[in-house]
């Protein structure tokens, strides 16, 4: 995992992809067992080697569009190796944030370990996230090539997080990552293969600012559904009313009746014979009385109206959206016919947060919906909470 370049394989045969918004690619490759033969087994053990499938751009350059570990042995026909891989996410989940490496396996070694804390203030959650992955590739063989694409923000009105050493079974370094680009405001977070000049890989973390949560992009990509000449393959409209409901209980730290508990609710919802309808949460690992109470709030926020979908099918091949110009997480201009129930007509900013295909052609998948779609993770920062 030092981003070398290893062999090159022909795939043979189709494998498919797919990168979520503010989560980890998963895709899969498969090969002639001819050619896996031909490589020391070290080169293609689960989390020790990495694949990489770039997209050959119109001018003959390679754009790195998907990489990171493979996450377990083949599958295997006659003639084929299937292997499943992650994004480079898939390690930054089996990474623990610690204040210190315990530099033995003594008791005192162990409980200073535990004693200990992280504590970052005057930053922007983007900072503190690039710490975070600092710190977790601070260990003996921890080393991987990330580098970091965002600007450090730093003021005394920025944010502060603090991670205790005795909380390990909160502290995976994915999980504090999540937790940031969770909050209320906070940014979206990507890690972006990319080949070096020396024909090496690396991984660009970037993320949103304090100003601009999402990712900045130099480009928008614009789709016309209503146009027989647009690189539109199909449209469909998804809805979901899952979330929806009236009252909101969030449970915190704490056993039986000591359980800590807060209730949202609102109920100008129950209007016009609706019924009431309630769900239940939890952040089991916190006992701030505040931050219960702003989690049941978001996840109401969350909870109020039906989340609409655009699926659109483009061919990607297609400079107007071509693979490598755009990314998942960038806002693109979308217009839509008067066919639909759910979707008002006209011409509407949305934000990509998904992308999937396969590698047998270049159509891709793309997962539409509104720039500000609250979600039950959209909570205040606790340290921010009096």
């Amino acid at each position: 995992m030092d981003g070398a370049r290893g062999a090159q394989l022909d795939l043979a045969a189709e494998g498919s992809w797919e990168i979520p918004l503010n989560g980890i690619e998963s895709f899969s490759v498969t090969v002639g067992k001819d050619q896996v033969r031909r490589l020391d087994p070290l080169w293609w053990s689960p989390y020790r080697t990495s694949v990489c499938v770039s997209w050959q751009r119109e001018d003959g350059s390679l754009v790195a569009w998907v990489a990171g570990p493979i996450v377990g042995p083949p599958t295997e026909t006659r003639a084929t190796a299937t292997f499943e891989c992650r994004g480079i996410g898939a390690i930054l989940e089996r990474r623990v944030l610690t204040a210190q490496e315990p530099i033995s396996l003594s008791t005192a070694a162990q409980v200073e370990m535990m004693t200990k804390h992280l504590r970052y203030t005057g930053v922007s959650y983007g900072t503190i996230g690039q710490e975070v992955v600092k710190r977790g590739m601070a260990k003996v063989g921890g080393t991987l090539p990330i580098v970091f694409g965002s600007p450090r923000e730093q003021g005394s009105r920025l944010r502060t997080r603090t991670y205790d050493g005795y909380n390990l079974a909160n502290n995976q370094v994915w999980k504090r990552l999540t937790e940031l680009s969770g909050v209320r405001n906070g940014p979206d977070i990507a890690f972006r293969p990319r080949w070096r000049a020396d024909g090496n890989l690396e991984w660009v973390m970037v993320h949103g600012t304090h100003a601009q949560p999402q990712i900045a992009q130099d480009w928008s990509m614009d789709l016309d559904t209503t146009s027989s000449l647009s690189p539109v393959a199909s449209v469909d409209v998804t809805t979901d009313a899952s979330r929806l409901a009236a009252r909101v209980y969030w449970t915190g730290a704490g056993e039986g009746s000591t359980t800590m508990v807060r209730v949202a609710e609102d109920r100008s919802l129950l209007r016009d014979q609706m019924p009431i309808l309630e769900s239940v949460g939890s952040t089991s690992d916190s006992a701030n009385r505040d931050l219960i109470r702003e989690h049941a709030i978001a996840a109401l926020a969350a909870s109020r109206d039906v989340v609409t979908q655009i699926n659109i099918a483009v061919d990607g091949s297609d400079q107007r959206c071509e693979i490598g110009r755009w990314r998942v997480g960038d806002a693109a201009r979308v217009t839509m016919s008067d066919e639909w129930l759910t979707v008002p007509a006209g011409t509407t900013a949305k934000r990509i947060i998904s992308a999937k295909g396969s590698w047998s052609n270049a159509m891709v998948d793309l997962a539409f919906q509104d720039d500000a779609v609250p979600t039950p993770d959209d909570y205040l920062d606790e340290e921010a909470i009096d």
